[in-house]
């Protein structure tokens, strides 16, 4: 934890706000949850330590989560999860039973908004309300870091560009379960839902496999 890069940087940028899909459509909302499902598809998971009371929490989902390119990016190629310093609420993180309170304590949680991004590990804190263009920058950046090993300064001086992938996953019976009870962007498939929908089909269907980013089968 003590390695943790932290994030400090300002960068200015236009940015445009648009309304998408509603944040109960793909924010999870239990950290342990969060961390499965990040285990289950591959993906990057973003912990959001929040406050109910927190002014800067509530601005940043009304000004960062509701933008649809950000959605597209935490839709499709992370995880995200909200959660609140709740004495009620269970966790368990390096082997240690603790409840929530606690797990800010673990974490060394000073502040709401915090962010912790994770790949399986935690992997870097930035702590505050961030801009969305700095957002978007910053989850384009651990796309990228899945494959190469960059600092982000000088991700942002090379101005990587870095895209949504398409993903065909081929899960266990019992994942695929978990994923329809516990993740709200994991659906089967029907013909209303929006290509950012982590969709599951009975059979393979290339037609279909064309119009979503993520395809989930049965092993």
């Amino acid at each position: 934890m003590k390695n943790l890069f932290v994030f400090a940087m300002f960068i200015f940028a236009i940015s445009i706000y648009s309304y998408a899909a509603n944040l109960d459509d793909f924010i999870i909302h239990d950290f342990n949850t969060a961390l499965k499902i990040g285990e289950i598809t591959g993906k990057n998971v973003v912990i959001m330590f929040s406050s109910k009371s927190c002014y800067y929490c509530k601005k940043f989902k009304e000004d960062v989560l509701t933008d649809k390119k950000i959605q597209k990016w935490l839709r499709t190629e992370f995880i995200f999860a909200e959660i609140y310093a709740d004495k009620n609420k269970s966790a368990n993180f390096k082997n240690k039973s603790m409840n929530y309170v606690e797990l800010f304590g673990a974490f060394g949680i000073r502040g709401t908004p915090t962010f912790f991004f994770f790949d399986k590990e935690p992997l870097a804190q930035l702590p505050g309300f961030v801009e969305k263009d700095t957002f978007l920058s910053i989850l384009k950046y651990f796309k990228y870091l899945k494959t190469r090993n960059i600092k982000y300064q000088d991700f942002v001086k090379s101005n990587i560009k870095v895209n949504i992938e398409r993903k065909i996953l081929k899960l266990k019976k019992e994942d695929i379960e978990y994923l329809l009870l516990n993740d709200p962007n994991t659906k089967k498939y029907n013909e209303k839902m929006d290509k950012y929908t982590n969709v599951i089909l009975d059979k393979v269907d290339k037609k279909l496999e064309e119009n979503f980013y993520v395809i989930i089968y049965e092993k």
